[in-house]
C-alpha cells in the first residue's frame, strides 16, 4: 500500500475525529444549522450515536493508517461509509427538495473521500 492510501486514512480519520468531538461537545450547535435540535434526552442520543460513531470510526481509521496490514480494510471502510452517507444524503435532498450549504460541504467531503479511497484501493498491489 502506498503513501497515498495511508494519507487518505489519516485525513479521513482526523476529519471524523474532529466532527465527532464537536458533536459530543455541542450537538445542538453543530447540527442546529440543518434544523436538528433536541430535548435533553435527544441530545444524549445525538452525542452517543453521531458523536460516538464518528469517534469510533476515527480511531479505527487512524489505527488502519498505522498498520500496513489494516490499510486495505480501512480504505474499504472509508469508501463504503462515505459513499453510503453521500448516497443517502442525495436521496434525502431529492425526496425533500431541501438543500443547504452544509449539505454541499458534506457532499464534497463524502464524495471526495469515496473517490480518494477507491483510487487508493486501485493502486494497491494485488495478491497472486
Amino acid at each position: 500500500m502506498d503513501k497515498f492510501g495511508k494519507w487518505v486514512l489519516v485525513l479521513a480519520g482526523l476529519g471524523f475525529l474532529g466532527f465527532g468531538m464537536a458533536i459530543v461537545a455541542a450537538p445542538a450547535a453543530v447540527l442546529g444549522g440543518v434544523g436538528i435540535s433536541g430535548t435533553p434526552a435527544g441530545l444524549v442520543e445525538l452525542r452517543a450515536f453521531y458523536g460516538g460513531l464518528e469517534l469510533g470510526l476515527a480511531a479505527f481509521l487512524l489505527a488502519c493508517a498505522a498498520r500496513p496490514g489494516w490499510r486495505e480494510p480501512g480504505l474499504w471502510s472509508v469508501a463504503l461509509v462515505n459513499g453510503g452517507i453521500a448516497a443517502s444524503r442525495l436521496l434525502g435532498i431529492t425526496l425533500s427538495g431541501e438543500f443547504t450549504g452544509f449539505f454541499a460541504g458534506a457532499l464534497v467531503w463524502e464524495i471526495g473521500f469515496t473517490v480518494a479511497a477507491v483510487l487508493a484501493l486501485r493502486r494497491a498491489p494485488r495478491a497472486g
